[in-house]
């Protein structure tokens, strides 16, 4: 009597193939992760000129999620989003194996991207009952993320297993390595919420401008996105290894953990890049304010007659000289007091004196006393 020939996983569906999608959504998601984090490394190198440890963490993170965007790319080529009962079974087999591959280097990308947030958040923190809690919390993450790359490496006698099914060897049941992926996804979703949620106690009274505040808590909020991305993802890990189809049936978790990974990437970038949408906003304002000065033809009302058109012509200019005294020192101060935040001491409280001198005036001579109504000093006291 002759054994059953078992079918292929996948022999009783159509021959879709998932991976045009599955590579969209990640290269499109990394590069995007990429340009924001060139954008932030630019403001640190170029504009702040500082740079600590939390970006070289970040440094750390954008590069395992280029290395799994690499290896994603290729496991698209070698069968993934595909039926195993349409594909070669060396093909298959090496798609499952760069499958395996991907999984310990996004398992570390995302907890090294919340690192990285946890070490921006220690630089600003206020007082050393926040910093406590975000070492434990840092720790705690770190430890967790060693012990579930343990879970995954010990899973089976011999992984070969997992990409070869033609091996003899003893794995933890399927039940038992979902439930580990549930207990990771949900260690995951909370230590995501707490890096989002916690900026708003730790600067609910720092003393600083209220709108600013609030959009430096809610910029320092974004990674509810990041959060929402590991709901999504946790909603699938039912799906892996259901039919037997791994290829196939880790197409939506291969989608979402990159997902994750540069959502974080993006969410915990942003904060550090507002010093450059800062100037850019305020480039644009100068110009667009250069523009419409260039539309008056100041010179007409000079071709006046008696006293009434350079009495006219006098008071504009003076009208204009006032505005750059005022706005000059002012946007200065909202500059220094926003990036104080960003870029404190760990120690103590300082104080910054800042000196604004107006040259247009001091080159031109003048020196009545109609400008000496504005403050020549702002002096700032700050975090």
């Amino acid at each position: 009597m002759s054994a059953a020939i078992l079918p292929l996983p996948g022999a009783d569906q159509p021959d879709e193939n998932r991976g045009p999608q599955i590579a969209g959504a990640v290269v499109s998601t990394t590069l995007a992760a990429l340009v924001v984090f060139c954008a932030r490394m630019y403001v640190r190198l170029r504009m702040i000129r500082s740079i600590g440890i939390d970006d070289y963490v970040m440094l750390a993170a954008m590069l395992l999620s280029l290395v799994g965007m690499g290896i994603v790319i290729a496991q698209v080529h070698y069968g993934a989003g595909r039926h195993a009962a349409y594909l070669d079974p060396e093909v298959n087999r090496f798609g499952l194996k760069l499958n395996f591959a991907s999984q310990p280097i996004y398992l570390w990308a995302i907890p090294i991207v919340k690192l990285s947030v946890g070490f921006f958040l220690l630089r600003i923190s206020p007082s050393v009952y926040y910093k406590r809690i975000l070492q434990g919390v840092m720790t705690f993450l770190m430890a967790y993320t060693f012990v579930s790359l343990m879970t995954l490496m010990l899973q089976c006698n011999n992984l070969a297993v997992l990409w070869d099914s033609r091996i003899q060897t003893t794995c933890w049941s399927q039940s038992t390595v979902q439930g580990l992926s549930y207990a990771n996804s949900t260690v995951n979703i909370v230590t995501d919420i707490f890096f989002a949620l916690l900026p708003i106690p730790m600067l609910w009274n720092v003393k600083i401008n209220a709108r600013k505040k609030a959009s430096l808590i809610c910029i320092l909020g974004l990674g509810v996105f990041a959060c929402a991305a590991a709901i999504v993802k946790a909603a699938f890990i039912s799906n892996y290894g259901k039919t037997g189809d791994f290829l196939w049936d880790s197409a939506n978790l291969t989608i979402w953990i990159a997902v994750e990974t540069n959502t974080g990437i993006i969410a915990a970038c942003l904060p550090c890049i507002k010093p450059m949408f800062k100037t850019i906003f305020d480039s644009s304002l100068r110009y667009g304010s250069s523009r419409k000065r260039d539309t008056y033809n100041l010179h007409n009302y000079a071709h006046g007659t008696g006293t009434k058109g350079s009495k006219y012509l006098h008071s504009q200019t003076r009208t204009e000289i006032d505005a750059r005294r005022v706005a000059v020192p002012n946007s200065l101060a909202d500059n220094i007091s926003e990036e104080s935040i960003l870029t404190q001491k760990p120690n103590g409280i300082t104080k910054t004196t800042v000196v604004t001198i107006d040259r247009s005036v001091e080159e031109s001579g003048e020196t009545s006393g109609w400008h000496k109504d504005y403050p020549e000093r702002v002096v700032e006291d700050r975090l």
